[in-house]
């Protein structure tokens, strides 16, 4: 694209955005409009945040049930392991007699 394409480009742009300032800014139907997308941005908000929120609470939720199942499964091993070395202790204990 040339140098004069892009001025263009960016000089049409600047235009449209221009003319949608001053729509929103300088006219009845502009308050209005101003007014609609407070009122989106504002429910966008508050629906953002309840998402965060349930996340966070999902979040929670799922970090509890893991620490419960790794405690589980560590008892589990823990006691397997005990049983092992107990088994091992007598085997060594029966072969030194």
């Amino acid at each position: 694209m040339k140098n004069r394409d892009k001025y263009i480009i960016g000089i049409a742009g600047a235009a449209l955005a221009g003319i949608a300032i001053g729509l929103l800014f300088y006219t009845d139907e502009g308050k209005k409009t101003r007014k609609k997308m407070k009122s989106t941005a504002n429910d966008w908000a508050d629906s953002l945040g309840s998402l965060i929120a349930s996340g966070k609470e999902n979040l929670s939720d799922l970090s509890h049930k893991a620490m419960k199942k790794a405690k589980k499964s560590y008892s589990k091993l823990k006691g397997d392991a005990e049983d092992a070395y107990s088994d091992l202790a007598d085997d060594y204990a029966n072969k030194v007699r």
